[in-house]
């Protein structure tokens, strides 16, 4: 939000007024701001009740999931023994429907949490506010679509604002300008991960957690800026006009999209899983487990 002031990418309308500034840059979820009056939209009770109702949806289904872990822990359709010539066990079925599973986890969570967010916020500022995810693992048709329009919109919004539209206003190229997003967004989740999995005390001290790996966030986003790059440049060629030619069906382009990730997610979401953060997570959700007696 500083770089946002200082380069003035922040939405038009929210500098108009003092008001809408510090609501803009105050508030835990982005609010929707109407144009023509320049003032926040009211929330209405289907803006205060449906994230709420998403919230208690995603709840149950976070439960089934987590029900599953119980029995199969995070790798419910069996491990993958990482030997073998380079990383080719990346590629093994097992191994890419684990970290889907693991994926759709954390998108879950995100959604679940967003949700319950949204609806409070509009209850208690009476203001309506934006939603932040899209179902990007189910629906995304190209990686600029599932990182640009579906996966958490707030943090994409202020990378954007605060990274992207920065460096595009001093002319850098497109493609150095996403990169330079991803990093930062790399580092930002490098810093909080070192946080949350700090280690204090020794032994069986509560808050003594195992080693914790650093730069495995910041390389799957740099990855991702790749492919984000790499999708500048196939756009207008000839392939990708021979393919658009095709009208290939919503869920076959996204199994291509999810897919140029899926074997290296787990760079993404392996720590989380060995530091419990998951686990954490869980807390609430209505879940089957067995009791021992």
């Amino acid at each position: 939000y500083l770089q946002k002031a200082m380069h003035g990418t922040s939405p038009p309308v929210v500098e108009t007024t003092l008001n809408n500034y510090c609501l803009y840059n105050t508030s835990v979820i982005e609010l929707e701001f109407d144009e023509k009056s320049g003032k926040p939209v009211k929330a209405t009770y289907n803006d205060v009740v449906g994230p709420a109702k998403e919230f208690i949806k995603l709840l149950c289904l976070l439960g089934v999931l987590y029900s599953i872990v119980e029995i199969t822990g995070y790798a419910p359709f069996g491990t993958v023994e990482k030997t073998g010539e380079g990383m080719t066990w990346v590629f093994h079925p097992k191994h890419l429907a684990n970290n889907f599973f693991v994926a759709y986890i954390t998108q879950l969570n995100l959604a679940a949490s967003t949700s319950g967010a949204a609806s409070t916020v509009s209850l208690l500022l009476g203001k309506k506010t934006k939603k932040v995810t899209n179902n990007a693992m189910l629906e995304s048709t190209s990686v600029s679509d599932f990182w640009g329009r579906r996966w958490n919109q707030l943090v994409h919004g202020a990378l954007k604002g605060g990274v992207f539209k920065p460096l595009r206003k001093h002319n850098f190229s497109k493609e150095i300008s996403a990169t330079a997003t991803f990093l930062a967004s790399g580092l930002i989740h490098e810093y909080v991960l070192a946080v949350m999995c700090h280690s204090y005390g020794s032994g069986d001290d509560y808050f003594h957690h195992e080693k914790h790996y650093y730069g495995v966030h910041l390389a799957f986003f740099l990855y991702n800026g790749i492919l984000i790059v790499l999708e500048y440049a196939f756009i207008g060629t000839v392939l990708h006009k021979k393919i658009s030619e095709l009208s290939l069906p919503s869920p076959v382009l996204t199994c291509m999209v999810i897919g140029s990730a899926l074997p290296i997610a787990h760079w993404f979401t392996e720590e989380y899983v060995r530091h419990h953060i998951y686990d954490g997570l869980k807390v609430g959700c209505p879940m089957i487990v067995t009791i021992n007696y």
